[in-house]
């Protein structure tokens, strides 16, 4: 009798841990995401890394992983603490929908102010849109293209062969000699 008695006990157990394993799966990926969100509120609340400042950086990873961005020369110009250490991290998924929203106004705008300015008003706009990007690739490996625009650059790079380049939207720094990182951008 000791034995049926076991068994049922030993079933009843199984069914309550099936079910609260599925509850704390469920609680673990809400939990996750909001933790992620407060990390990322509270690792961008410091001056110059708020939505409000357009303090960020960008640039594309090819299909291989590798790094598309303005040259080390480049980067370093005109920063004080630059160094050869370039340390880049992208923001997280949850703040890149408002990024790209602001930084496709500023790539918006820096087109047609170049459409305007170098091909003047004898185009029709989208082609004069078009001419734009066909000249800016064909600089965008050179210290030609211009600098402080990297968005444009990593979404020209991108729309050029969406399979090949990701686009990523983050941070970048310098790391110092003692080890620790200046983040410039972002």
């Amino acid at each position: 009798m000791k034995n049926k008695h076991k068994k049922k006990n030993k079933k009843k157990k199984t069914k309550d841990t099936t079910s609260i394993v599925s509850q704390t799966s469920s609680l673990a990926v809400m939990t996750q995401e909001d933790l992620c969100k407060a990390i990322d509120d509270l690792a961008f609340s410091g001056p110059g890394n708020s939505l409000t400042n357009m303090d960020f950086h960008a640039w594309c990873v090819d299909n291989e992983g590798l790094v598309c961005d303005y040259s080390t020369k480049q980067l370093m110009m005109n920063i004080e603490y630059g160094t050869g250490d370039i340390v880049r991290r992208p923001f997280t998924a949850h703040l890149i929908p408002e990024w790209l929203v602001r930084c496709d106004e500023l790539y918006d705008t820096f087109l047609k102010s170049f459409v305007v300015d170098n091909f003047g008003g004898g185009v029709e706009y989208a082609k004069g849109v078009e001419y734009a990007k066909a000249v800016l690739l064909s600089i965008i490996d050179t210290p030609l293209f211009p600098n402080k625009y990297c968005y444009v650059r990593a979404k020209l790079l991108h729309e050029s062969d969406p399979k090949k380049y990701s686009l990523v939207i983050g941070s970048l720094g310098f790391r110092q000699t003692d080890g620790t990182i200046y983040w410039q951008y972002g």
